[in-house]
C-alpha cells in the first residue's frame, strides 16, 4: 500500500469483492491496513445478474463481512444484458458501478485483487492477438476511474499466496464457475500457465521491461496532453494543430488513441495501423476529414476538432428520478425531481433538426456535427433541454450533466471550459 502513497489520514477504502479467494485476501488485508490507521474498508459486490447463484453469492459476501464488522454494499447491474459481447459489457458496467459507489461516498480509492496469475495472463491474452508494446505490458498497478483511483496492490503475488491467506484468516470463500468454462479464451490459457511455470515467468518479465517503457511513454503522452489539448463539458476535444504536428510520431499516434477513446466512449483505443493512417491524413495541407473509433475528426479554426459521430451514438434511454445514470459512455446525468408530467422523460442525441431549432431559439453556435451530437433531454418526442449549452424550456427542473468517461484523458492533463462561439464556429 506504501506504494500507492499518499492517503488520508484515517483512510477509507473500498474493494471490489467477488466472493472468490483474491478479493476476500485483499478485504482482509485492506482491512487490518486501514483499521491500523484509524480508516476502515468497504467491500462493494457488484451482482452482474448472469448467473443464477450471483445474487446469493453477494448476500453471502455481505454476511462474511458483516461477522468481521465491515461494511459492505451489493450493487446490482440492472437493465437489459447484451447477447453478445458479455464479459466486455459486464466489465465495463462493473467499473462504472464501482466507480459510482466510491464517487457517491467521497471514497477516493478503490482496490481490486488482480494478481501476479491474472497479469501472466493478460499478457499471454494480449501477445496471442499482436499487442503492441503497452499491451504487453500488462495491467498497470493504478489508473484513473473518473474521480476514483483504482490501486491493484496484489500485482505482485500469485493467486497460490491469496488462497492460503485466506485459510490463515479462517475465511471461506467461493470460486466462480465462469473462471472454468471453455465458453471463454482466458480459460485456456490459464491452464497453460498453470502448467508451464516457466512461460509465467517469462510473461511477467515480459510485462516488466514494457512496463518500464511504458511509463517513459505515458509520462511524454501526458506532457503532450497538457500543452495541446483542451477538453470542453460537451464531449469535444480540441488539438492545437502546430503543437500537434511538431511532436514525435509515437507520440502523436499515442495522443491520437487516447483522445478517441475517451471522445468515443469507448474501452479501447483503435488497432495502431488505423491510428497511423489517420495522422498521416492529419500530415495533408487539406484535411478532408476522417472517421475512426465512432469519432469525427476535422479541423476547426487552426485546431484539430475530435467529437462523437452523431450516428453512431448510443439509443435514447429513460431517467429515473434522484439517481445518477450514464449514457453513450461518456455522460452522467442526474434529475432530483422529474417534470410534474405524466410523459416519461429521456436522453439520447440532439440530430440534426433538434439543433438546427436550437440554433433559432438561442445564440448557440458550434459546428453542426458537434451541435447534433449534444445530448438532449426529451419528453414525448420533443426536445426539452439541452444542458450542454443551458437551454431548457422555461420551469424546466434543474438537472446536472457531467462530462465524466470511464476512461478520462486524465483530470491534471486538460483544461476545462464553457461552450460557446468564442471557441469554435462553422
Amino acid at each position: 500500500m506504501q506504494a500507492f502513497a499518499p492517503f488520508e489520514s484515517r483512510p477509507v477504502i473500498a474493494v471490489a469483492v467477488s466472493g472468490g479467494p483474491d478479493s476476500l485476501a485483499l478485504l482482509l488485508l485492506v482491512d487490518c491496513w486501514a483499521r491500523a490507521r484509524g480508516g476502515s474498508a468497504l467491500a462493494l459486490t457488484v451482482d452482474h445478474g448472469l448467473r443464477p447463484d450471483s445474487a446469493s453469492e453477494a448476500s453471502q459476501v455481505g454476511a462474511w463481512a458483516s461477522a468481521r464488522d465491515i461494511a459492505h454494499a451489493m450493487l446490482p447491474w440492472v437493465g437489459e444484458k447484451p447477447r453478445t459481447g458479455v464479459q466486455a459489457a459486464a466489465r465495463q458496467a462493473r467499473y462504472r458501478l464501482l466507480a459510482d459507489a466510491c464517487a457517491a461516498r467521497g471514497i477516493l480509492h478503490l482496490a481490486v485483487a488482480h494478481h501476479a496469475d491474472d497479469q501472466a495472463e493478460t499478457v499471454l491474452f494480449r501477445r496471442e492477438r499482436g499487442s503492441g508494446p503497452a499491451g504487453l505490458a500488462g495491467m498497470t498497478a493504478s489508473r484513473s476511474l473518473g474521480a476514483v483511483r483504482m490501486i491493484r496492490p496484489l500485482l505482485g503475488w500469485p493467486k497460490s499466496a491469496l488462497i492460503e491467506t485466506c485459510r490463515s484468516f479462517g475465511q471461506d470463500f467461493v470460486e466462480d464457475p465462469s473462471n472454468r468454462s471453455d465458453r471463454f479464451a482466458r480459460t485456456g490459457l490459464r491452464r497453460r500457465l498453470a502448467g508451464d511455470p516457466e512461460l509465467r515467468s517469462a510473461m511477467l518479465r515480459a510485462a516488466g521491461v514494457a512496463a518500464s517503457r511504458r511509463a517513459e511513454d505515458d509520462e511524454r503522452l501526458s506532457d503532450a496532453l497538457a500543452r495541446i489539448a483542451e477538453i470542453r463539458p460537451d464531449g469535444v476535444v480540441l488539438l492545437d494543430r502546430d503543437g500537434f504536428v511538431s511532436i514525435p510520431a509515437a507520440t502523436r499516434h499515442a495522443v491520437l488513441a487516447a483522445v478517441l477513446r475517451t471522445v468515443g466512449g469507448n474501452e479501447y483505443a483503435p488497432d495502431t495501423d488505423a491510428i497511423a493512417r489517420l495522422d498521416e491524413a492529419l500530415g495533408v495541407s487539406n484535411f478532408p476529414g476522417f472517421s475512426l473509433a465512432g469519432c469525427v475528426v476535422r479541423l476547426s479554426r487552426g485546431r484539430i476538432l475530435i467529437c462523437r459521430e452523431p450516428k453512431r451514438i448510443a439509443a435514447s434511454k429513460p431517467l429515473i428520478e434522484n439517481a445518477w445514470q450514464h449514457w453513450d459512455g461518456r455522460f452522467s446525468i442526474l434529475m432530483e425531481r422529474l417534470p410534474g408530467t405524466t410523459a416519461s422523460l429521456t436522453i439520447g442525441v440532439l440530430g440534426s433538426q433538434g439543433y438546427a431549432a436550437l440554433r433559432r431559439g438561442c445564440d448557440t453556435v458550434l459546428p453542426a456535427v458537434v451541435g447534433s451530437g449534444l445530448p438532449a433531454l426529451r419528453s414525448d418526442g420533443g426536445v426539452v433541454a439541452v444542458p450542454s449549452v443551458g437551454w431548457a424550456e422555461s420551469g424546466f427542473p434543474e438537472v446536472e450533466l457531467r462530462y465524466s468517461p470511464l476512461w478520462p484523458l486524465s483530470s491534471e492533463t486538460f483544461t476545462v471550459v464553457s461552450a460557446g462561439p468564442d471557441i469554435m464556429s462553422d
